[in-house]
């Protein structure tokens, strides 16, 4: 290989690396929304109709913290590389919680709210309730 060809080699090779680099630090990310919603069904029977409004969920940094720590437990890695990823919150059109993933694919951004939301949902099933009446919660899973 001649001196000429080698310099344009190593220049392309050198501008391929620079656009792989930028092309691989730039944020491509996706994401997606799973929904944990909730019933209440009553432990004792009334005599009347009970109804139920929901006004809002307030959501705590606590929620995201265990459903990242079960979602390590479940799929390996730290907490905190999930943690980043998620977002709980209260769901504005129904009784329940959304729970929104990102990540660099469309298929794993589904995925990941689909298991946050399992891994949120069982965290709060779990959790003991000072109401008379019982709390289900119940995942609306995303297609994959």
């Amino acid at each position: 290989m001649t001196r000429p060809q080698r310099l344009i080699v190593l220049v392309t090779v050198v501008i391929l690396a620079v656009f792989g680099g930028l092309w691989w630090t730039k944020t491509i990310a996706f994401t997606r929304t799973a929904l944990v919603e909730f019933s209440v069904t009553p432990t004792q029977p009334d005599a009347g109709t009970t109804s139920y409004v929901f006004v809002g969920i307030q959501t705590t940094p606590e929620d995201l913290a265990k459903t990242a720590e079960l979602l390590a437990h479940t799929r390996g890695g730290a907490a905190e590389d999930y943690e980043s990823d998620l977002t709980i919150a209260g769901a504005s059109d129904i009784a329940g919680i959304a729970v929104t993933a990102r990540a660099r694919t469309p298929g794993a951004a589904t995925a990941l709210a689909n298991d946050a939301a399992r891994a949120l949902s069982s965290y709060l099933n779990d959790m003991p309730t000072t109401t008379t009446n019982k709390i289900t919660y119940r995942v609306s899973s995303l297609a994959q």
